[in-house]
């Protein structure tokens, strides 16, 4: 059985999503990731925050 749920992420300049940054929320994925005050610079460089569908499924027992 799968879930999928909304959440945020930010994206590099090449367009891949960071893992990491995954929170409920842009502020949280946000901060997270930079001090806010800062969050400008990195966008300048290309990164976006961005809102993304995740689908949770369990994996079977012993795999990772």
């Amino acid at each position: 059985m799968s879930t999928t749920v909304e959440m945020w992420a930010v994206f590099d300049p090449e367009g891949k999503p960071l893992g990491w940054s995954l929170r409920p929320n842009k502020e949280w994925s946000i901060e997270d990731f930079v001090t806010s005050s800062s969050w400008g610079n990195y966008e300048k460089q290309g990164y976006t925050c961005r809102p993304v569908r995740v689908t949770i499924e369990e994996l079977p027992q012993g795999e990772k």
